[in-house]
């Protein structure tokens, strides 16, 4: 079927493999004038489209602002790969911690000699100097502020440790490592022992002993940029375990490194706040005489899932109060925004609600709520949306088949074997752009690419450009790291125009985030505004856009201008 409304005619753009880069106006990218005449999906101009044209960015602006150091970024999430040649000297290995392995945190060195000693485990002080009095009571009672207070102490007086064994963020550091790339990564260059960088084996570089950046010889590396690629990352390595004090500990550990912007790409499990109610939609559906039985058993499976505790090992102690901890660790997150901007992701299961912590956001705290819009202007399939959002990011589409809305890949070779009908829905047309970004090398990445420096050349077993080095992403999660890019980039331009001067707190980056986006813009290089659409309810498109949206879609030269004149 030819689509035939305007929420059905793409935009023939030409591809460039960082067009989020342009939509978020970090790169000044001239894609052409938009068609008097939009072709449909099928038409070979969407796959034909001449390149864009690459001039000015942010970047020059900040630089010719002055000198200024590299912003630091704390990215809390399932870790970073260490050794990614788009990653590695981006990375703030000295300041990156895992609270995974470690109740106190850990981190892994390189292993410098064969002795005894070098495999050993040497404890190591992370919280120390640890004071959170600057942050105020965050609002807990006196009760609760005490019991702060001594979860503090505990990690001021801990011990971690450091390992000279196998760095875990080798292992299971996809989703971090795919992040971190769209906030920070750059383009990798050699770098010889002697100038105080690690290098990878010799066979993919040219020559040793010298001291100065040469192009990188590994044919699987593309010339990859961040939203900043001039900053730091620390890692702060989390784990989905329903686990409190942990995320308690990483949120403290970054206002310790007094970073300047810290990034959560992905839902912390607080076993209240972190559940989405069900939509009053459905709750209307089970209360309907033809759903009884269904009403019924959801019920029989809530209380059996309560169950006595004595069949449940973390079942809370009698005179324990299991929601003790997330209340304290809700109040800091707030706390420590209002210092430092956090960054969250508002989640990927299209619901008009948003997942912990993004719900949080309000005018009074530094909490950014992002979701994900696509090329084609509408609100990606899988974006959550609603009270509370901030404001939108670029990132990738999913297909939709609900009552209310059809969304479909018709440029997919399968799209023929179905007959798609929106019923009395509405049909929207689907983007086919996504994130391009770093991958975690080897097995344990996206695309399963082969491990690093495996082979100089391509093969049949190392897939070219490429291979395992880079995959698709998107989600919230994208949208969010290039939005944590982005308040890097106005941290540094604050500092680069005020001599050094003390970094912007969690609020006056939020509230500069704000101004610089647009309900009216459009997602380069795409040629429609955006335009809400009909996901959970009919007509649901009427709604004022902000609902859809928040403030907009992020201009980050504009933010960074805002940042240098302020």
């Amino acid at each position: 079927m030819a689509p035939q409304s305007d929420e059905m005619q793409p935009a023939p753009v030409g591809y460039y493999y960082l067009w989020h880069l342009a939509a978020l106006g970090i790169v000044n990218a001239d894609f052409g004038a938009a068609p008097t005449a939009v072709p449909a999906a099928s038409d070979s101009a969407l796959r034909n489209s001449p390149s864009p044209v690459i001039s000015t960015t942010v970047w020059d602006a900040i630089a010719d602002a002055g000198p200024v150091s590299p912003a630091r970024v704390a990215l809390i999430d399932v870790g970073i790969s260490p050794d990614h040649p788009n990653l590695a000297t981006r990375i703030d290995h000295g300041a990156s911690i895992d609270l995974t392995t470690h109740n106190y945190g850990a981190r892994t060195l390189d292993i410098l000699d064969d002795t005894d000693s070098a495999f050993r485990e040497q404890k190591q002080h992370f919280f120390s100097g640890l004071d959170i009095s600057a942050l105020g009571n965050f609002g807990l009672s006196n009760d609760d502020k005490e019991y702060l207070d001594d979860i503090v102490a505990e990690y001021v007086s801990s011990e971690g440790v450091l390992r000279r064994l196998l760095d875990v963020n080798g292992l299971f550091a996809s989703h971090g490592t795919a992040c971190a790339g769209l906030i920070a990564g750059e383009p990798s260059a050699v770098f010889f022992p002697d100038s105080g960088s690690p290098s990878p084996p010799e066979d993919i570089f040219t020559g040793p002993g010298s001291t100065e950046a040469r192009p990188n010889k590994n044919l699987n590396l593309l010339p990859y940029f961040g939203a900043d690629p001039f900053s730091r990352l620390l890692n702060i390595r989390t784990s989905f375990e329903q686990d409190a004090k942990q995320f308690i500990a990483a949120f403290l550990y970054a206002y310790l490194q007094n970073v300047d912007v810290i990034v959560v790409p992905r839902g912390i499990p607080d076993p209240r706040r972190g559940v989405i109610e069900p939509k009053n939609d459905l709750k209307a559906d089970l209360e309907r005489w033809a759903s009884r039985d269904a009403a019924d058993l959801f019920a029989r499976i809530a209380l059996a899932e309560e169950g006595p505790a004595e069949l449940e090992p973390k079942a809370p102690q009698p005179g324990c109060n299991p929601d003790r901890l997330w209340k304290i660790l809700k109040r800091v997150i707030i706390g420590v925004s209002r210092k430092i901007p956090v960054i969250c992701a508002a989640g990927n299961s299209g619901e008009s609600q948003l997942i912990y912590p993004a719900s949080l956001a309000a005018a009074d705290n530094g909490i950014v709520a992002v979701g994900a819009v696509t090329v084609e202007g509408f609100r990606a399939g899988y974006s959550n949306y609603g009270e509370g959002l901030t404001l939108v990011a670029p990132s990738d589409d999913s297909e939709v088949f609900n009552r209310h809305q059809l969304r479909v890949d018709r440029l997919s070779p399968f799209v023929g074997s179905h007959l798609y009908t929106a019923g009395s829905g509405k049909e929207y047309c689907h983007s086919y752009f996504s994130l391009l970004t770093t991958d975690l090398p080897g097995v344990f990445g996206y695309d399963e690419g082969k491990a690093p420096w495996s082979s100089r050349l391509p093969s049949a077993n190392n897939p070219g450009i490429g291979g395992g080095y880079y995959t698709s992403f998107g989600g919230t999660s994208g949208a969010a790291a290039l939005v944590g890019g982005v308040a890097a980039l106005v941290q540094r331009a604050h500092r680069a125009a005020h001599s050094g001067a003390v970094k912007l707190d969690g609020v006056a980056v939020k509230h500069i985030l704000e101004a610089a986006s647009s309900c009216s813009s459009h997602v380069a290089p795409g040629f429609r505004p955006l335009t809400p659409d009909c996901m959970n309810e009919d007509n649901e498109d009427v709604i004022d856009p902000s609902y859809f949206f928040g403030a907009g879609l992020l201009d980050a030269a504009k933010a960074v201008q805002a940042a240098l004149t302020a």
